[in-house]
């Protein structure tokens, strides 16, 4: 069986097992080609599952291409430009592009990924307790989701932060620096923690518990990561349709995901497609949630990330969160997501 056949028969597949509701989303698409901003990871389960059950296509979208980026910063220029209209980041780079004056709109909140933020720190660093970060290099992408969570270590702590030794390193190198010593421990999202565990380090602390000796296995939530459905708002005003119908899709596929009774079919699919060891998805999976809703717990996250990037100097002031967050495409999909309404004018 050739790619498209199989693409075809997990279609049919996935409208017997019950598609997203698309009737809500009944004007025609402005367009029928999309492309979209695509990362090798279990973020991206509800893209996946609506391009590979077919339901993009029955919303409109005769050709979906995805773009892979090496940084967000780079995604998010292609977003602006026309090149891709929907990007999938974590929640920190659209704050900060609004806190510029760049014009994004958040359309959804895909996925929660609090857990899967991890600092994983080398056996002989001899991690002990929070003060034993002092004495080693942590690996780091600066001004990332890992920023942020190791800002609220030091605050959680009582730590210094300014004699933390951060290394400003992507991912591939923290993981290279880890196994060779040039730094000492790396914070990053999975899978690399996962790898780092794997390869012999020490899991110190991951997004929402503590590993340290004196707690260890207690709740102690450090990291605010989410990822968010985000295009630009000249895309959003010109296209609300497209955006519409983009949506109800999307919102189809973090429930699909979200259901326990599809997980081994959502597992082989996001391992396939991202091109992940099925053991390594298996193990990580659910260390995310994906949950669409616009409530409390996001606007919470959202001003968290905003709070560090003041705190940090990054930016001098922020805007709340509900002014640039458009939630009528959501809400058209299933209203009963949307607790807080988004303020942004499209």
């Amino acid at each position: 069986m050739n790619r498209r056949e199989l693409m075809a028969g997990v279609a049919a597949t996935g409208a017997m097992l019950g598609a997203p509701n698309l009737a809500r989303a009944q004007a025609k698409s402005e367009i029928t080609k999309l492309d979209i901003g695509f990362g090798l990871d279990p973020v991206f389960a509800p893209h996946i599952l609506a391009m590979q059950k077919g339901w993009l296509r029955e919303a409109g979208f005769t050709e979906v291409n995805t773009k892979s980026f090496t940084s967000g910063a780079l995604a998010g220029e292609a977003l602006i430009a026309g090149q891709i209209q929907l990007w999938t980041p974590g929640n920190l780079p659209p704050i900060s592009m609004v806190a510029n004056d760049i014009p994004v709109v958040v359309l959804g909140t895909n996925c929660i990924a609090t857990e899967a933020d991890r600092l994983v720190a080398r056996k002989d660093a001899n991690v002990r307790k929070p003060e034993d970060l002092y004495n080693i290099k942590i690996g780091l992408l600066a001004g990332s989701t890992a920023s942020a969570m190791l800002q609220n270590i030091a605050k959680r702590y009582g730590l210094d932060e300014r004699r933390l030794q951060a290394v400003n390193l992507p991912p591939p190198e923290q993981l290279a620096g880890l196994n060779s010593g040039n730094v000492q421990a790396l914070l990053c999202w999975q899978p690399w923690g996962y790898n780092a565990v794997k390869g012999g380090g020490e899991l110190i602390h991951s997004g929402t518990t503590s590993y340290f000796e004196a707690n260890r296995g207690q709740k102690a939530q450090v990291s605010a990561t989410r990822s968010l459905f985000v295009t630009s708002q000249d895309f959003a005003r010109r296209n609300p349709n497209t955006v519409r119908a983009l949506m109800a899709a999307l919102v189809g596929g973090q429930k699909y995901a979200a259901d326990p009774a599809n997980r081994a079919e959502v597992l082989g699919l996001v391992a396939r497609e991202t091109r992940q060891d099925p053991t390594l998805v298996e193990a990580i999976w659910d260390q995310y949630a994906f949950n669409p809703a616009f409530d409390e717990a996001y606007v919470a996250d959202m001003r968290s990330m905003a709070g560090y990037l003041v705190a940090s100097g990054r930016v001098r002031t922020v805007t709340d969160p509900m002014e640039y967050t458009f939630t009528a495409p959501v809400a058209a999909a299933d209203p009963a997501l949307v607790k807080i309404q988004g303020k942004a004018r499209i």
